[in-house]
């Protein structure tokens, strides 16, 4: 086989799975599923593009994972640690959840690879480096 960028890719794509999944990759890999975990985020009504944590609650709680993982999972989309989801923050817990699903652990910091694209900025710019476990309006997860 020749071994060209677009070939090397696709063998990482095999050899890295669970939460390493998309490291190193220039697009974000949780935009792979972009479409379904949008549509859901629709669904559950968002108000001024974010969803709160008990909204978000009733979708992830049918994983059928645990509490202390689902508020795992919480803690590391929630990038901005506002208590809400937006769709990026969103679509990022239902990746987190799938991965969990497959057999993998959860990290106890999101790596920089799945930090959704539109949060980078702010993040590097120091303007919100820590998710929190529960937001400023008291209604996360």
């Amino acid at each position: 086989m020749f071994m060209n960028k677009a070939n090397i890719s696709r063998i990482k794509y095999f050899l890295i799975s669970g939460i390493d999944l998309g490291s190193g990759e220039p697009e974000w890999v949780v935009s792979k599923e972009r479409r379904k975990w949008d549509e859901i985020f629709l669904s559950l009504g968002p108000s001024k593009g974010r969803i709160m944590g008990s909204v978000a609650k009733k979708e992830m709680i049918k994983s059928r994972l645990p509490n202390p993982v689902l508020a795992k999972v919480w803690r590391l989309a929630d990038v901005d640690g506002d208590g809400a989801l937006d769709s990026d923050e969103f679509a990022l817990a239902m990746h987190l959840i799938n991965v969990k699903l497959d057999g993998f652990d959860l990290p106890d910091d999101l790596p920089g690879h799945l930090i959704p694209p539109s949060k980078k900025r702010a993040i590097a710019n120091g303007r919100n480096g820590s998710a929190s476990a529960s937001g400023s309006d008291g209604d996360s997860y």
